[in-house]
């Protein structure tokens, strides 16, 4: 209101710009925090032409929905003050005190002739020219990253020996045809431009799918290439005399790499498994510290000789307990609580079957995991489902919320468990 200079008791003509007015403006609706986003960092809309556009701040990403309103909604620039007599203002503000003194709001009570000296009033000043008009606006609603894309472009191509060989043979890759993208991968910058995900989110989608970023461009890594490396590190770890829970990096780098494996690959498969550790009292004991101190962790590595013991079949559960046992390297205990999100158990008694199910491969849209997971087994019990729900991200909606819109609860009696089933 102030960029029209606005008052009360001064009414305003309006006018449409006689050089037209523009209709193909849109509104868009953003709260304070947003419009600082906006306006400090910028935003991107991003969308194919098959895809529902989504607006992408540096951290969120925002389903964009045109409202439709009845109402038509005038458009304006900032108007500069027009150009008044003294005597013409003193005139209009004293009018406009005496109105307020009287208690009296033009065109509500007062009288014919009050109401016409006010209007008249306006045509003392040029009229505010209407430059575009609306009848809707877009408003954002905020959703999950759409990741889809992500993962066809990471696994069209995954690290893996072919790619040791092709480095053995000194041979360089080249730029392919499409931007972002060379014969070793895509670039973050690609990426960022084909997936709809915010920079933030998009670093987090990678480092959940695994990924690893060489010579500036980000593959995936074949899971059989990284769990036969991993099988080395420990050998290589019990050849040198370091336990899983102390681990020396540079130590694990120079051996096998004179194997022909890339640092990079060896320190990836460290992150994957592992975690790196800075505490004093490793230090005091092994004398490893700082970035070179790693320690596996018990029950990824438990996991991974869980699907090597399964190789994708379905076997009897007492059969893999024992062939479980004696995979996994000296030290480790598994259990089946290792395996809530990675494998089910169909059955009971001793005609119990297990077989690979892991959660991290379901779609990430909430509806298609549900429909993968019923497609899976008809009717799930709450201690079984809860696991494979954990990896689905719907900004404002719990899990409870979820299984409303997706599934339906029945009991087969009032003391029985809740059975969750398709809706």
């Amino acid at each position: 209101m102030s960029t029209l200079a606005l008052k009360p008791g001064q009414p305003r003509a309006i006018a449409f710009a006689p050089e037209g007015v523009r209709t193909d403006l849109r509104l868009l609706e953003v709260d304070e925090t947003l419009l600082q986003e906006i306006i400090q960092k910028g935003v991107v809309i991003k969308g194919g032409e098959e895809d529902e556009a989504v607006l992408v701040t540096s951290c969120r990403t925002y389903a964009m929905k045109l409202v439709e309103t009845t109402n038509l909604q005038l458009l304006v620039g900032p108007q500069q003050h027009e150009n008044e007599t003294e005597q013409g203002l003193d005139k209009t503000e004293d009018a406009a005190a005496a109105e307020v003194v009287a208690g009296e709001v033009p065109g509500y009570g007062s009288g014919l002739m009050t109401q016409w000296n006010h209007f008249r009033s306006a045509s003392c000043q040029d009229p505010v020219k209407v430059n575009a008009t609306s009848t809707s606006h877009i408003e954002l609603v905020e959703v999950a990253p759409r990741l889809e894309a992500l993962r066809g472009l990471l696994w069209q191509r995954p690290y893996g020996m072919e790619d040791e060989r092709v480095e053995a043979e000194g041979r360089d890759t080249e730029m392919g045809e499409a931007a972002g993208r060379t014969a070793a991968g895509y670039t973050f910058e690609g990426l960022l431009a084909m997936v709809q995900a915010s920079p933030e989110e998009l670093r987090a989608a990678l480092v959940s799918e695994g990924a690893l970023e060489l010579g500036g461009c980000w593959r995936a890594v074949d899971p059989n290439y990284l769990g036969s490396l991993l099988e080395l590190v420990l050998l290589t770890a019990e050849q040198d005399g370091m336990t899983p829970s102390a681990l020396r990096a540079s130590r694990l780098v120079a051996s096998l790499q004179s194997e022909g494996y890339r640092p990079a690959l060896v320190r990836h498969c460290l992150s994957v498994y592992g975690k790196p550790v800075e505490t004093d009292s490793l230090a005091d004991v092994t004398g490893i510290a700082g970035q070179d101190a790693w320690c596996l962790d018990e029950t990824k590595v438990c996991i991974h000789f869980a699907h090597k013991v399964m190789g994708g079949r379905a076997m009897l559960l007492s059969d893999f307990n024992a062939a479980w046992r004696h995979a996994v390297p000296y030290g480790m205990t598994p259990s089946l609580d290792m395996l809530r999100s990675e494998a089910l158990i169909d059955g009971s008694g001793p005609e119990a079957r297990i077989s690979s199910f892991p959660a991290s491969a379901l779609p990430r849209d909430p509806g298609e995991r549900f429909a993968a997971l019923f497609g899976r087994r008809a009717r799930w019990e709450w201690t079984a489902l809860e696991p494979f729900l954990e990896g689905i991200q719907v900004p404002g909606q719990s899990a409870e919320a979820l299984l409303m819109r997706f599934a339906r609860a029945s009991q087969l009696t009032p003391d029985a468990p809740l059975v969750y089933s398709a809706r």
